[in-house]
């Protein structure tokens, strides 16, 4: 290792000393470790990557590092150049590993859920005790003004035997979940070998099992924290966790001011019903529908940290078998009901969207960008405020993996796990992308493009048809985006870009291909409704930290309250400084009317929960927030901007 090595070494090493005393923003201020006026390190040696890149020089690290260098990319807080300095990584050599089915607990009985000391079994209200069990009681015990936070006392569950209007969505399905530390193999050719170096994960694995749900069958999922007292040089051993983006009562929705902390469990109820259950009876308007979910770690000032270190995983939902049924109960701009319609995980029946047996060919691909040290050791870049940009890119957990495919169509759901990197999508051969969903939601009709940009959290359904090639054809996903900091892509496409994830097209046998590709999907809901009010949200860079509307987040202010059953107009705006805040609006879905003025792009034009807010954009969106009570967030999910203050908590009253 020569002295350049030694260096970033030395400065990952104090990085992590930082995360492990816990010392936040303010007291690195206190101690001289930040400038006030960028929020940034000091340009120290041995404090700032920053300073030791620019003292090195582009790159300037040994042959044996230099040659893991992934086409644009930098590490953590760099200077501009191609500073790599991970262990180098043969590409094509590990599996893409499948995500692991998530099953019911044992005949999907609730008795089987474990409760542990002072807690109870599942329920419309929380049994515990401050000493152990429902975490729930320790909230309150701790944020006493959390309690009118949503309308049940305790934080008890909206949709479950309450009655009324809403219904009683009880669980019809039981999981529980415990999250834990174990070992993970991001690489066998990394130093640690298939011995693999500690990783969180619920149900220790990274990425989190795959969740298969459907509407109108409401599921239960107790999440134990098993996390231990140490950290991994970054993250924290509290967590709360979100289902980006289901239709959510407020208490289950993971917001960030829910700890869950270790030792205890959090009960997460799920009615599973379409947006409009008031409106439209029943579980509400299947035009409103989801597929592509994902569950995410939101811990208050921690989430990249938590996320990065492994807390996040997928939800395909599923129709209810009857949602389009003809009977006038739904509101649907095409009128056009029957068997033809419908997202059922079946190749047989409505959109007829490629799903085989046990969802063989309808796959989750989870993106997430990774940094290690020049010893192979897992790494995050705490005090890199800008954002978290890595030099290995992973699929499902694993570095540049390849997929064995039979000859005929697949449905990939393709996640953008982050932290901060946005990616331009290419195939090698120039054959196009089918898009048929964005954000989780089928576009109305599919979409034929060459390529795609997709921000941290967006998610892309697409359909790839791999029965026009002969076995033993390889085909690449590439990334050509340029990135070089958390800012975002510089606009300039790489040539020939990095490879990500390789398909070997393979003669194996798998009977009939009965699915494809419809000409429409799913029609759009109306926007009839009047908008009540219109708000404008400012997202930019003021005082060295991130803010909305001026202001850095405050978790004792609730920035708006909206009415139950309304629909309002906003205006989301990029503050400057050629900056991208992918924005994320929890809850209900949104409609774009116009971006820069202008109609959305055909990938866009459906239901989406992330704003891409490049540069300098104003989107005008349309927005309802019906059936459920309780405050929400709004927030930048670049995840480090959002742990640096950028978020907003807002109330449906």
């Amino acid at each position: 290792m020569n002295n350049y090595e030694k260096l970033i070494l030395k400065t990952m090493d104090l990085h992590r000393e930082i995360t492990q005393a816990k010392l936040s923003r303010r007291d690195l201020l206190k101690m001289g470790m930040l400038s006030a006026t960028t929020g940034m390190l000091l340009p120290i040696p041995g404090l700032s990557l920053r300073s030791a890149f620019a003292k090195g020089g582009n790159n300037s690290v040994s042959s044996s590092v230099s040659s893991s260098v992934t086409p644009g990319a930098t590490v953590g807080c760099p200077v501009p150049g191609k500073d790599i300095i991970s262990p180098p990584t043969r590409p094509w050599i590990e599996e893409l590993p499948r995500l692991i089915e998530k099953q019911t607990v044992k005949d999907n009985d609730p008795n089987n859920i474990s409760h542990g000391n002072g807690g109870g079994a599942p329920g419309p209200d929380p049994i515990g005790t401050l000493g152990g069990g429902d975490c729930k009681i320790h909230i309150l015990h701790d944020h006493p003004e959390l309690a009118t936070a949503t309308p049940y006392a305790n934080l008890g569950h909206q949709g479950w035997g309450r009655g009324g209007q809403l219904g009683d969505f009880a669980p019809k399905k039981f999981y529980e979940t415990r999250v834990k530390q174990f070992n993970h193999v991001w690489h066998r050719d990394l130093p640690a070998g298939t011995a693999g170096q500690a990783a969180w994960g619920f149900d220790s694995v990274v990425p989190g099992p795959m969740f298969r749900t459907r509407y109108g069958e409401s599921h239960f999922n107790r999440i134990h924290n098993d996390l231990p007292e140490g950290n991994l040089g970054f993250g924290i051993n509290q967590m709360t966790t979100h289902m980006h983006n289901l239709h959510t009562p407020s208490e289950s929705d993971g917001n960030p001011l829910y700890p869950n902390y270790s030792g205890y469990y959090y009960d997460h109820h799920y009615p599973n019903v379409y947006a409009g259950v008031k409106q439209y009876g029943g579980i509400g308007n299947p035009d409103e529908a989801l597929g592509t979910l994902w569950y995410h770690d939101h811990k208050l000032d921690f989430t990249s940290q938590n996320v990065y270190a492994g807390l996040a995983g997928m939800n395909s939902i599923y129709d209810a078998w009857d949602a389009y049924t003809g009977d006038g109960r739904y509101n649907s701009a095409s009128n056009n009901y029957g068997k033809d319609m419908g997202d059922f995980g079946d190749e047989t029946k409505g959109w007829r969207l490629p799903c085989g047996d046990n969802y063989e060919f309808d796959v989750g691909l989870v993106f997430h960008d990774r940094q290690f040290d020049p010893n192979g050791v897992d790494f995050f870049p705490l005090t890199c405020f800008d954002g978290a940009i890595g030099d290995k890119s992973t699929v499902n957990g694993k570095i540049q993996p390849f997929m064995p495919v039979k000859q005929r169509k697949y449905r990939f759901r393709m996640l953008n796990m982050g932290p901060s990197r946005t990616y331009q999508w290419f195939l090698n051969n120039g054959a196009p992308f089918i898009v048929i969903s964005n954000d989780g939601n089928l576009l109305p009709a599919p979409v034929v493009t060459k390529n795609f940009k997709q921000a941290v959290a967006e998610r892309f359904d697409i359909i790839l048809d791999f029965s026009q090639y002969k076995p033993g054809t390889e085909i690449i996903l590439v990334n050509r985006a340029e990135q070089v900091n958390g800012r975002g892509p510089t606009g300039k496409l790489l040539s020939p870009g990095f490879d990500t994830l390789k398909f070997i097209v393979t003669s194996d046998a798998f009977g009939t291909d009965e699915s494809r590709i419809p000409a429409k999907l799913r029609p759009l809901p109306d926007l009839n409704q009047p908008i009540a009010r219109s708000r404008q949200w400012k997202f930019e860079r003021a005082g060295g930290e991130w803010v909305v509307n001026g202001q850095p987040f405050n978790r004792d202010v609730v920035s708006a309250e909206i009415p139950e059953g309304t629909a309002e107009h906003w205006t989301i705006i990029n503050g400057g400084g050629s900056w991208l805040h992918p924005v994320h609006i929890h809850y209900e879905e949104h409609r774009y009317l116009s971006v820069n003025k202008a109609p959305p792009a055909p990938t866009e034009v459906g239901r989406k929960d992330v704003i891409r807010l490049d540069p300098n954009m104003q989107t005008e969106i349309y927005m309802r927030f019906r059936d459920y009570k309780g405050i929400y967030p709004m927030h930048c999910h670049n995840v480090v901007h959002e742990d640096h203050a950028m978020m907003v908590m807002w109330k449906i009253v």
